[in-house]
């Protein structure tokens, strides 16, 4: 059987991670749900309903178990990483959003994490000429430092290592740092070799971190580097602002394109509705659905009483409210822009998140490659499934056959599966183990009676769980071997045994004392 998606997908990480120092087994689950439309990444756009682009999306979650060299019983999971893809055929672009990424701590003793191991091979996945999901991607994510993200309680196991926000910030910097620079390194042949025929991509990465000044920026991170660990120059240039500025910014929206007299494409103004997309859990999302229920709020209200809402306190507002009106007049969806993008993130500065004393972080990293739009579409719809050009007036969409489909599984029992993820603990090694081997059978169970392209047998019943774990093994699980150097040994601080040693190991300490000034003999 050829390599799917799915199984190309499972293949690449499992080559990725089998890097990793010490000796270690591990398991790697791999659950991608089918393309389906979406309608909530612009949710306000003021674009009408029949003139919206169509909208794909993608769940992703892949998660990395691990335990010692044939100890099977102690398999714990200890990664994972949760994204959603979304797809603009319109413009052949495509949004990649890492939702949360998250470890247990539960790593075998001189092995590695798999943590940032996983991460860069998923996103090296979206970005690599011969698997992005198109010519145009970004890749999107906010950075909130917590102690637990996926896996309730697993900040209460010693052996997690809960980074600070500025270091968590630094850490993502790093990893989009070090996938840009691998890309070059494989896109760019190396000196003395020919060139290759296509075109050279063109990287742009941003950040921001709100309520922080560029310098103030720079310095915190340069600070939050790890003691021993020079700083290595990198040819990545980062830019700190928003990503909205940038003349490929609109390949990433929606937006509506009328003809002129003599034929030539009129595109209209973009709204930040029409913008900046509406990823779940994110604090642009919540700013974005207040400043909607607010322009809704105004155009719905009287006149009278808008012009007395702008000039009066408000008393007079509740007294006005409790006033007859006349029905409320239909908004225009023709409206401008209710405020700026540089407004907009000058205010994200006083939302809750952004203003709470911990430093957050948007980062986005958008990967341009100029081809020509014969070529875009060819590149996309050899990676879309060709069932879904055909019918946009449902919502529901037939299964297929497609290769791009095979391997998956329904959306709706990815987030059953995040959900029972949600409700184990990992707060203890015991607890771990459990926890690892309940989600693994309700895995295995909810395999039972899929299809090769994700859907279920109705037919399907207990009986076929021999299926269900073939399925299981040839698309969602894989289990290899790691045998590796270890990692070298920190450090460990000198152990006390007696008086002697400890002023022996204990450095000198300068203890200053004021100086009292004597006072003259009477």
């Amino acid at each position: 059987m050829p390599a799917t998606t799915v199984s190309a997908l499972r293949a690449r990480v499992v080559q990725d991670l089998k890097a990793l120092p010490g000796s270690s087994d591990l398991v790697l689950h791999v659950l991608v749900s089918p393309h389906r439309k979406c309608s909530g990444l612009f949710p306000h756009t003021t674009i009408p309903q029949k003139q919206r682009p169509k909208l794909l999306q993608q769940d992703y979650l892949i998660l990395v178990s691990q335990s010692p060299s044939n100890d099977s019983s102690a398999m714990c999971l200890v990664s994972a990483v949760e994204v959603v893809l979304y797809s603009l055929p319109t413009t052949h672009a495509s949004l990649v959003y890492i939702s949360k990424v998250d470890s247990t701590g539960q790593v075998v003793p001189g092995a590695g994490s798999p943590t940032a191991s996983l991460v860069k091979s998923l996103l090296r996945w979206f970005t690599q000429p011969s698997t992005r999901p198109s010519p145009l991607v970004r890749i999107q994510l906010f950075a909130r430092a917590q102690n637990q993200y996926l896996f309730p309680n697993s900040s209460d196991h010693p052996g997690k290592r809960v980074l600070t926000d500025v270091k968590l910030c630094r850490w993502w910097k790093d990893v989009l740092t070090d996938l840009v620079e691998k890309h070059k390194e494989d896109v760019n042949p190396p000196e003395g070799e020919a060139a290759a025929s296509t075109t050279p991509a063109l990287w742009q990465c941003f950040y921001l971190f709100p309520s922080l000044s560029l310098m103030e920026a720079e310095y915190m991170l340069k600070n939050a580097k790890s003691s021993g660990q020079p700083e290595v120059a990198t040819s990545t240039a980062w830019m700190y602002s928003h990503p909205y500025a940038s003349p490929y910014s609109r390949s990433f929206g929606i937006s509506k394109t009328s003809a002129a007299e003599d034929g030539s494409p009129i595109e209209s103004v973009l709204d930040i509705f029409d913008q900046i997309p509406t990823f779940p859990d994110d604090p642009k999302a919540r700013f974005l659905h207040e400043l909607a229920e607010t322009d809704k709020a105004e155009a719905n209200a009287p006149a009278r009483k808008k012009l007395k809402a702008r000039h009066s306190d408000p008393i007079d507002q509740d007294e006005e409210g409790r006033e007859a009106s006349p029905k409320p007049s239909t908004p225009n969806p023709k409206k401008a822009p209710s405020i700026s993008q540089d407004e907009f993130w000058e205010r994200m500065t006083f939302r809750q998140e952004c203003s709470s004393g911990a430093v957050t972080g948007f980062f986005t990293v958008d990967l341009i490659t100029p081809v020509s739009t014969s070529t875009a579409a060819q590149d996309h719809s050899a990676r879309s499934p060709s069932h879904l050009e055909e019918d946009d007036s449902t919502e529901a969409l037939p299964s297929t056959t497609s290769e791009a489909e095979v391997g998956t599984i329904p959306a709706p029992m990815v987030a059953r599966i995040m959900a029972s993820l949600g409700n184990l603990d990992f707060g203890s090694t015991d607890k771990a183990k459990h926890a690892t081997q309940l989600l693994t059978e309700s895995i295995k169970g909810l395999s039972n009676g899929l299809t090769d392209t994700g859907a279920v047998d109705p037919t399907a019943d207990s009986s076929m769980a021999a299926e269900g774990e073939d399925y299981y093994s040839r698309y969602i699980a894989a289990s290899f071997t790691v045998n590796n150097p270890p990692l070298p040994a920190r450090l460990a601080p000198q152990e006390v045994t007696d008086g002697a040693s400890s002023s022996a190991a204990a450095p000198a300490v300068n203890v200053l004392q004021v100086r009292k000034k004597k006072r003259p003999a009477a």
